[in-house]
């Protein structure tokens, strides 16, 4: 691995990872636990559309306003917004997409950083004619949704971006020593799993075997190796540029974020001007997993608002 700073580069890259594993309680992986009934997975076949040559997979249902949804690092649709996904549809448009590198879409082995995706991104909105969305962003994708909102704002080439909603994002310098984020072990594994629920009392032998296969399976080493060893990567982190961000902007954030700490959630609220902050007690990394209701309600009461200006 390229040395970029234990401190500073990997820790600030977290995560979204293991949400590339099944959800408990989602027909794979343990029984319901904490994380609702497998019919909360919302019911819907994959489409297609080719971005820079690229297959990218995504979910598209609903109307009204467009919400577009962005996982995070080493996830996929499923994993990140599976709970949340029909809900939001109810009352807008929402798209989720498998990352390049991720879920079903394809996997070049290419040099991936933050403007990689902020690209794709931009022209996977374009291919599917969207003349304007609000952005969601888990973990890295909110870094990825904050670096297109800052962009979107000096280029007339991007889809504007009316609203933005930053989950548990990553993007800003850390102190924090975080697990390996490749993990190929069972003792990795279960210490990532540990780290980003704030319940992990379901994690056992048998599902850490399951986890580590399907995590094998999903053939995404080499994607999440490319994006964290990335020389470029210092230079994409957002201290001292989210003051140009100016759509209205709501923060959410886990209170017991293990790999991102709530005051990195503060440090965000802080910089973006007019931003919101909304955080989840026994929460971990992935509030649209652990706190879906709750989640759900916060972000349609903010997209509900009127915006106002920044």
């Amino acid at each position: 691995m390229r040395d970029i700073g234990k401190k500073t580069s990997m820790a600030f890259l977290v995560l979204g990872l293991l949400a590339a594993l099944p959800v408990p309680g989602f027909g794979q992986g343990p029984p319901a636990l904490a994380f609702g009934p497998m019919a909360e997975v919302p019911a819907l076949a994959d489409k297609t559309v080719t971005v820079f040559g690229q297959s990218i997979h995504y979910w598209d249902a609903g109307s009204g306003p467009v919400v577009v949804l962005v996982h995070g690092l080493g996830s996929r649709k499923e994993g990140d917004w599976g709970r949340v996904f029909e809900p939001l549809s109810k009352k807008y448009r929402v798209i989720a997409l498998d990352q390049l590198g991720f879920g079903q879409s394809d996997k070049p082995m290419i040099d991936y950083s933050i403007q990689t995706y902020v690209d794709f991104l931009n022209e996977f909105l374009h291919q599917l004619k969207i003349d304007k969305a609000s952005l969601m962003g888990e973990s890295l994708g909110g870094w990825i949704s904050a670096s297109y909102a800052l962009e979107a704002a000096n280029d007339s080439k991007m889809v504007p971006v009316e609203k933005l909603v930053l989950s548990d994002a990553a993007g800003l310098k850390q102190d924090k020593a975080i697990p390996d984020l490749n993990p190929s072990t069972l003792a990795g594994m279960r210490q990532v799993l540990e780290a980003v629920f704030y319940n992990s009392s379901w994690v056992n032998d048998e599902i850490l075997r399951h986890e580590l296969t399907e995590r094998i399976r999903a053939n995404i080493s080499y994607t999440v190796h490319s994006v964290v060893t990335n020389p470029a990567l210092p230079k994409e982190l957002l201290d001292g540029k989210l003051g140009g961000i100016h759509v209205p902007t709501l923060v959410v954030w886990g209170k017991q974020d293990g790999l991102l700490p709530v005051e990195s959630g503060e440090r965000y609220a802080q910089a973006i001007p007019g931003a919101k902050l909304v955080t989840f007690d026994k929460c971990g990394h992935v509030p649209p997993r652990e706190k879906a209701p709750e989640f759900v309600s916060a972000v349609e009461t903010f997209l509900d608002a009127p915006a106002t200006s920044q």
